[in-house]
C-alpha cells in the first residue's frame, strides 16, 4: 500500500493548477492569434490600383499606358491642349478616368499649373465655377485628384470650395499627397466625401529600376494594408519607361496574390470593408 504524504498531496495540487493556468493561456492566445486579420498572398485577396497622372498634352507614352492590360486610371488635365484628343483616346481604350486638376503649388511659380489652375486668389465662386467647368469637359470622370496643389492641400477655404463640388457630383477626391500637411482628411469626413490616399509615386525618372522597385514598394503596402494607390506619369517623368516597368512586372505583382484594380472599384471595397487602410509612404 502506498502512501500519499500531506507534502505530495500539496506537490500535486500546485502541479494541477499549474497545469491548468497554462492550457488556459494557451487556449486564449490561440484563441486571440484567430482574431488578428492577415493580408497575405495565400489567405485574402489584396489589391494595386495605379493612377497615371498628365495625360491632356499628348506626352509621351500615352499610348503606352492605354495599352497595358491591366486597369489603369488615367489622371487628366481638363485644361490642357490635348485634353479632348487624350481623353477620347482614355475612352477608346476602356480605361478608367479621373480629373487631375491643377492648383497653386507652395513652392515654385503659380504658373506652373497654367492660367486655368485653382489659386488662392479665386473666390470660393471662382473655384467651385472652374471646377465645373472640369467636369464638363470630363463628363466620365469618376474622381479629381491635385496637380501640384501644396498650397490648395492646405487651405480650408479653397480646398473646402472644390469638395462641395465633388460632393455634389457624388465622385471621390483622391489626394496626390504633395504636402505632409494635406487637411484633406478632415475636410473630406466633413463634408462626407470618399477620399483615397497616394501611397507611392512611381517614377519622376526614367531609370526603370528605379521604377520597378516602386512598384514593388506599392505591391509591399498592398500585401500589408490589403490595397494601395500608386501614381506614375506619362511624359518626361515618366511615360514610356513607366509602362515598360508595369508590363514587365504584372506576372510578378499578380503571382503575390495581388489584383489590379480601379479607383472606383478600391473606393467600393473600402466602403465594404474596414480593412483596406490609406496610409502615406512607408
Amino acid at each position: 500500500m502506498i502512501l500519499i504524504t500531506t507534502k505530495q498531496k500539496v506537490m500535486k495540487g500546485i502541479f494541477l493548477l499549474l497545469f491548468f493556468f497554462f492550457c488556459f493561456e494557451v487556449g486564449s492566445f490561440a484563441a486571440k492569434k484567430e482574431l488578428i486579420p492577415t493580408y497575405s498572398a495565400t489567405d485574402k485577396k489584396c489589391y494595386l490600383t495605379i493612377v497615371i497622372d498628365d495625360f491632356g498634352y499628348n506626352g509621351e507614352g500615352t499610348e503606352d499606358i492605354l495599352s497595358l492590360p491591366i486597369p489603369v486610371t488615367a489622371a487628366l488635365m481638363p485644361f490642357s491642349p490635348h485634353t479632348l484628343e487624350d481623353y477620347e483616346k482614355i475612352m477608346a481604350a476602356g480605361k478608367e478616368v479621373i480629373i487631375h486638376l491643377p492648383m497653386e503649388p507652395k513652392v515654385g511659380k503659380a504658373s506652373w499649373v497654367g492660367d486655368k489652375g485653382i489659386f488662392l486668389s479665386m473666390s470660393e465662386d471662382e473655384i467651385k465655377q472652374r471646377v465645373e467647368e472640369a467636369l464638363t469637359l470630363v463628363p466620365e470622370a469618376v474622381a479629381i485628384n491635385n496637380h501640384m496643389g501644396s498650397a490648395i492641400m492646405e487651405n480650408e477655404r479653397a480646398l473646402g470650395a472644390i469638395l462641395d463640388v465633388v460632393q455634389a457630383h457624388d465622385i471621390m477626391f483622391l489626394d496626390s499627397v504633395t504636402t505632409p500637411n494635406s487637411i484633406a482628411s478632415a475636410l473630406c469626413q466633413q463634408k462626407d466625401v470618399n477620399l483615397l490616399k497616394r501611397n507611392v509615386f512611381l517614377d519622376g525618372t526614367n531609370d526603370i529600376e528605379t521604377i520597378k522597385n516602386n512598384i514593388r514598394k506599392a505591391a509591399k503596402v498592398a500585401l500589408k494594408n490589403g490595397s494601395a494607390i500608386a501614381i506614375g506619369h506619362v511624359g518626361p517623368e515618366g511615360g514610356k519607361v513607366t509602362a515598360q516597368a508595369i508590363s514587365q512586372l504584372i506576372d510578378e505583382v499578380q503571382s503575390q496574390g495581388i489584383e489590379f484594380i480601379t479607383i472606383e472599384q478600391l473606393s467600393q471595397l473600402q466602403q465594404d470593408d474596414a480593412r483596406f487602410l490609406q496610409i502615406g509612404d512607408e
